[in-house]
């Protein structure tokens, strides 16, 4: 049962990634001398490639909370494993912040480029301004940008500390910071969400899982008055203390 409902999710998943590659293309062609525009383009149909991606993979998505943020936000969440990028682009208008290898990943590095993901290679601290530059330019342009600050991912029985090298963005741009805290309820330990080393194990088990439920809450937003060390350790503590009260 397992392996036939693989096959027919993987078909689907071709014809959705095809779909989504073709309006990504078309709107890179379209909005070429519009990068406002081209924008725009991206953030609704992403939203709409995650929601289709998430009945592909039958993954039921809760959210709680005040869901209505702000443009411009800066959204952080505990990080478990793939789904989460379906789950929160299901959610919310944004752009991600994605480490590297995110685009050597097949079928969804085309996309993740389409879809103008930042890419962040925290080997090399050279980059880290131009990365915490491009996050700035996006919050300011009333765009908002979804990040995972643990910098890994995690099995889901708890939450790392966040690294705030990220959090300058939205100290330099103003805007504010909204905690997420994802929670799966597939009643595995570690959760089947969670990717561990092997890439290709992990998105099978998902292929053959029918169902994955999956409750999101969004926690009150925090000012970016504050410096990015203390912007970084609130949105730590909001989102450990909703996680381990689960």
């Amino acid at each position: 049962m397992g392996h036939y409902l693989a096959i027919i999710r993987i078909g689907a998943y071709i014809v959705v990634f095809v779909v989504f590659v073709m309006i990504g293309v078309f709107g890179h062609v379209l909005f070429f001398m519009s990068p406002p525009r081209l924008l725009r383009w991206i953030v609704f149909f992403e939203q709409w490639w995650a929601r289709v991606t998430c009945r592909v993979f039958n993954i039921h998505v809760r959210i709680e909370g005040n869901t209505k943020i702000k443009p411009g936000s800066l959204i952080v969440a505990n990080h478990v494993g793939s789904p989460d990028i379906f789950v929160l682009s299901a959610c919310f208008k944004g752009f991600f912040v994605s480490k590297a290898e995110i685009a050597d990943w097949p079928l969804f590095n085309g996309l993740a480029r389409l879809g103008m993901t930042i890419f962040a290679d925290r080997s090399k601290r050279h980059q880290v301004k131009a990365v915490i530059g491009e996050i700035e330019a996006r919050l300011k342009s009333g765009h908002s940008v979804i990040l995972f600050p643990e910098a890994r991912a995690t099995d889901g029985t708890d939450v790392v500390p966040f690294k705030s090298a990220v959090f300058e963005a939205a100290v330099l741009a103003d805007r504010p910071v909204v905690p997420v805290e994802i929670h799966y309820h597939d009643g595995h330990q570690p959760t089947i969400a969670f990717y561990g080393d092997s890439f290709i194990s992990h998105i099978m088990a998902l292929l053959k899982t029918l169902r994955l439920s999956v409750t999101v809450t969004v926690l009150p937003e925090i000012s970016a008055g504050a410096d990015r060390q203390t912007l970084a350790a609130k949105s730590y503590r909001a989102i450990r203390d909703k996680h381990i009260h689960h």
